[in-house]
Formats: structure tokens, sequence, C-alpha cells
């Protein structure tokens, strides 16, 4: 996957409305509690200290800005652009104003690079090819080739400075300076910034890095997986003995539909499905452990809570899934699309949570026999013709209303285990 850098950021000198496509998303703005110069103290020992390890990044972009105020350079506006390695999203970035002590923090989806936004911003020559640029706002030739040079002069700007930042993976993100000093930068102005551009590197590359892993872990992993690995449960055999409610979903006749299906239509089907059993697990606070060809297994951990708790999320979560479900059925049978068929198997007991596999290929994962328990309940889904069963110790977990439908063999266990479902059936 291409990491790439691009923003919406040069579009107008003033705040932009989020477009109706939805490629650019604000995600907050801070503005500064004192916005006056910062002067005083070393920029670059600041800029590589503890302070600025601890400081979020809006927070440490605004204070970045107003201490190269402090330091005489004449910033009218600031923007830094950071490239993503995320399926959804192409970049993040800060963009700051002097004027109104505002610092925003916002993120690009994958197609910005496409709009005239990006193919037409004088930072695409510093993001594609690492070049430094920079534009006198007095300069036609300039302005008419980048008409949102043409907005910064008018609100005032005479100058316009784009540096790439250097990085480990050899992609550039970008650093821009806009000024409105009279005559633009002078020599003494870019001297400080040039000065200051290796540090902003390696800080820009610590933070881009640790939030890019911690993202990474979250989409590929789990919020609640991707945390321990990072609060270092990282090593084989490593795990603990927790209660937890499980989940279990299967995708009815996927290998017939794999046969007859065009690979677009059956991925489309797939991501359906796969959108519905997330969306409900995770409202409800759950967490999916592993998608296995078409199958879930998803977990609800009591996290000090007891068994009703777990139970009642996880049982809220099936029942919210077979709903949806039911919506995008409406929706492909609208237009003639295949019907999705699950089936559900919820069960309540001790797991092994954490770190299972070979010395050089780990899974975090839940194991023990609990979890073929559930496993088999939604195996079992299918003969009875139900959509959803639970077992015996998840029925006695929660005060929903559920019917017993008799004891019923289950493979792998000695003993005929006593099966629950919902009072009606779907």
């Amino acid at each position: 996957m291409n990491e790439s850098n691009t923003t919406l950021a040069e579009a107008a000198a003033s705040p932009p409305a989020q477009p109706a496509d939805d490629l650019f998303m604000l995600v907050r703005e801070h503005r500064s509690a004192v916005p006056r110069p910062i002067e005083g103290g070393d920029l670059v020992a600041w800029l590589l200290s503890a302070q600025t390890r601890a400081l979020d990044g809006v927070v440490l972009f605004d204070e970045l800005c107003w201490r190269l105020l402090g330091r005489g350079v004449p910033l009218w506006r600031s923007n830094l652009s950071i490239g993503m390695l995320h399926p959804q999203i192409m970049g993040l970035g800060f963009r700051w104003w002097r004027d109104r002590a505002l610092t925003q923090e916002f993120r690009i989806k994958h197609g910005m690079a496409q709009r005239s936004d990006y193919l037409d911003s004088p930072m695409r020559p510093a993001i594609e090819q690492g070049l430094t640029v920079r534009y006198r706002l007095d300069d036609e030739a300039a302005l008419a080739r980048y008409p949102v040079l043409r907005e910064f002069r008018e609100a005032g700007a005479t100058e316009y400075l784009a540096c790439p930042l250097s990085g480990s993976t050899g992609r550039h993100r970008v650093m821009t300076f806009t000024t409105d000093h009279p005559g633009g930068f002078v020599d003494a102005h870019i001297a400080t910034i040039d000065a200051i551009l290796p540090a902003i590197s390696l800080v820009v590359e610590s933070k881009s890095l640790q939030g890019m892993n911690a993202g990474l872990l979250d989409l590929y992993l789990g919020h609640t997986i991707g945390r321990h690995i990072l609060g270092g449960d990282i090593f084989r055999g490593q795990g603990k003995r927790l209660r937890a409610a499980l989940m279990a979903v299967d995708l009815r006749g996927f290998t017939t539909l794999a046969d007859r299906m065009g690979g677009d239509e059956l991925i489309q089907l797939l991501d359906d499905y796969f959108d519905a059993v997330a969306a409900s697990v995770h409202t409800n606070g759950g967490e999916i452990l592993k998608f296995v060809g078409d199958g879930v297994l998803a977990i609800f951990e009591s996290d000090g809570q007891s068994d009703a708790q777990a139970a009642a999320a996880a049982l809220t979560a099936g029942q919210e899934l077979l709903r949806r479900i039911d919506t995008t059925n409406e929706n492909r049978h609208a237009v003639g699309q295949e019907l999705i068929r699950i089936g559900v198997g919820l069960h309540v007991g001790e797991v092994i949570y954490g770190n299972v596999g070979a010395i050089d290929r780990l899974d975090f994962t839940a194991i023990g026999p609990a979890v073929n328990l559930v496993c088999r309940l939604e195996a079992l889904t299918k003969r009875l013709e139900r959509p959803l069963l639970v077992s015996e110790s998840f029925a006695a977990a929660t005060s929903s209303p559920l019917l017993s439908l008799g004891f019923h063999p289950v493979r792998g266990l000695s003993e005929p285990q006593e099966v629950f479902g919902l009072p009606a059936v779907r």
C-alpha cells in the first residue's frame, strides 16, 4: 500500500466547510489559551524534549507556531501534512492561523489525490518530489498557476514556503509557512526555519509512526488487543484467564455462493455481512477477535463486571446483528442481489486470552473449551433452523426471555447440551 501525503489544507485561506463527498474530515479545533508569541529558550531543544512527547499533536503544532513567532519568524498561517498507511485515511494534518488563534486537526480520505484541491496545490512538488517550494505572492505567474496563492494574497499574505520533512519511509511529509510580513520572509527568517526542520522531522516521524502503529493494530487486531500489545503483552504463552461472553457468527451457504457469484459481487456481499457484524459487536462494547474465512469470533469481556452484564451486551449485539442483516437483505433484494443468511452462537465461559503460536508467528486470541462450544453452537443453528442459539450458561446469565430447545448432541462433547433460542422464530 502506498503512503501518500495530501491535504485540503491549501484550498482556502479561511477554514473550509466539509466537502459534500466527505473526503475532508475535521477532527477537532484547538484555540490558544494565550494567543501571543512565546519567547525564549532553544526551539530545537524544546522540540526534542520530553515535554513535546507528552503533548497532543494539535497542541504541539499550535505551540510550535507561536514559538516560531517568538523567534521572530512572522508567521501568518502554517500547515503540516502527514501521509498515513491506512485503508481509509490517506493523510492527516494540522493547520494554524495566527489571527484566529486557531489550530485545526483534520484527516483526508483516499480519493483526494484526484481532486483539483490537490492537483492545483503549490504543495504538490514538495509532497511528490521532495522539493522546497517558495513563492512571492506578487508573482503573477505563480498566482495564475495556483489559485489558492491568489486567495492568500487577497487575505494579506506576501510569501508562501513549503518544506519537505524527511522520514524513515523515504516519503515526504510537508510543512508550509505563509507570512504577511511586508516584502515576505527575509534571510534570517528562512535560516531560523531551516535550523529547526530536522528536529521537526524527527518529532513528526516519532508521532506519526506511533499513531500509525496504534491505528493499524486497532484496524487489524481490534482496539482491545492493540492496547494489550502496545502495553507489552507480546510474549508467547503470556495470557490470562478471564470470564467472557463469546459470539461466533458464520455465513450460510458460502461455498455455494462463491461458486455461482462473480468476484466483485461476492466481495460486496462479504463487505455487507462483515460490516453488519462489526457494527453490532463494536456498538455493544465487544471486540472481534478474528475473521476465519466467512466466520467471525467476538468477545465481550466482563472486565470486572458480572456474567450478566457481558451476556446482556452479547445478546443485544446478536439481536442487533439479525436486524441489521434484515435491513441489508431488504436493500439487496431491491436490486436483485443474493440475500445473506447467517447463524449466531452465544456462550459465557472462561477463556485463556493472550499470545498463542509459533516463536516467530504469534496470534493474540482466546482459546479454551468455551471457544470450541460457542463455535459448535453456531454450527447447530443450521440443523435446528434457528438464526441464534445460546448455551445453558449463557441463558442462566441473562434475564432476557429465552426458549429452551431441549438437549442436543454437540460435536466434541460427551454429553448432550441444553440449548436456547429467541422466543419467536424469525
